[in-house]
């Protein structure tokens, strides 16, 4: 896009492994639905001239509530049989932040994570507090088991069966979901927030690039809004959401080449597997992925539907 246009929105629901062959169309057909029901409600914020924070807030709440992903409703199991909940939120005009690790009763983390940013005092908050301090804020607590679905029960118990002989992660049964969302809203301002049980088995206390400002999200207004999913320890390493944008203010790269850069260059070499979407100032968009597939879909103000994707290019 050569032109600015007035509000844009970038959803993604897990980069992983994604097979064609394992997905019946009764789960793709759900999976879409829940896709477009995010972008519609971060649309919906958007075009009634609301904020790129509150409109990301609003498309990764949906994706919480859906058992189909791994975030709130849908996480997965740790490897000591909990639920433990990852999720951050940036705003591009400010650079403030917020971010949590390891909750277990928060029903919709990404607005826990948004309560934070709007706080000065702190930015990063996790363990036992994170829990206290969110129905301390008034934030919808539900009990650990509300997370349950038999799904991710088979998935965790299939897991420790496979890692009976290691403590740590076994990333060759990696079953990925983490939800995210980039917008740029009328006023030109850009915001991104990420959400995610972390992955299958994962070690109780383990925390992923979900949770950390500029490895898993990233925004600021001179540049771009980034939210990751994939192999979390990768991302970290690679700071994969803040080089983005550093590509972008200091390299003087394009977003799509600031974007292929960091996915299939920096963190792959590393070993990683995963994706990333991020959004520009101008409301361009990008949506690389190294891995089997992406969940993934767009919508801004010049486009008539929306637009949803799973592997390459073709739409769902």
């Amino acid at each position: 896009m050569s032109k600015k246009i007035k509000y844009s929105l970038c959803i993604h629901g897990g980069a992983g492994t994604i097979l064609k062959k394992n997905l019946s169309d009764e789960k793709k057909h759900l999976i879409t639905n829940d896709l477009k029901a995010s972008l519609s409600a971060g649309e919906k914020v958007l075009k009634e001239g609301g904020t790129a924070l509150d409109a990301v807030c609003a498309a990764v709440v949906c994706l919480e509530n859906s058992e189909h992903f791994n975030a709130g409703k849908g996480a997965v199991y740790s490897h000591g049989g909990k639920h433990l909940l990852e999720a951050s939120v940036m705003e591009g005009a400010t650079l403030k932040a917020g971010a949590l690790a390891n909750a277990m009763r928060i029903k919709n983390p990404v607005l826990f994570a948004k309560t934070l940013l709007e706080n000065d005092d702190v930015v990063f908050v996790s363990g036992d507090a994170v829990d206290l301090l969110a129905e301390k804020s008034g934030c919808n607590m539900v009990d650990n088991s509300y997370f349950d679905t038999t799904f991710r029960k088979e998935q965790w118990e299939m897991a420790q069966k496979l890692s009976k002989e290691t403590m740590f992660l076994d990333h060759s049964n990696l079953k990925m979901g983490t939800v995210g969302a980039v917008a740029l809203d009328t006023n030109g301002n850009l915001a991104a927030a990420t959400s995610t049980g972390g992955m299958t088995n994962k070690l109780d206390g383990r925390i992923g690039d979900t949770a950390m400002i500029g490895a898993g999200t990233y925004a600021n207004n001179k540049t771009c809004a980034v939210s990751c999913t994939g192999v979390g320890e990768f991302f970290i390493r690679a700071t994969v959401a803040s080089l983005v944008s550093h590509l972008m203010e200091y390299g003087g790269l394009s977003l799509e080449e600031a974007t292929q850069k960091a996915i299939h260059e920096h963190q792959a070499k590393l070993g990683g597997d995963g994706g990333l979407i991020a959004i520009d100032s101008n409301g361009n968009i990008s949506m690389p992925y190294n891995s089997n597939g992406m969940y993934r879909g767009f919508v801004n103000e010049s486009l008539k539907e929306q637009n949803v994707f799973i592997w390459d290019d073709v739409e769902v």
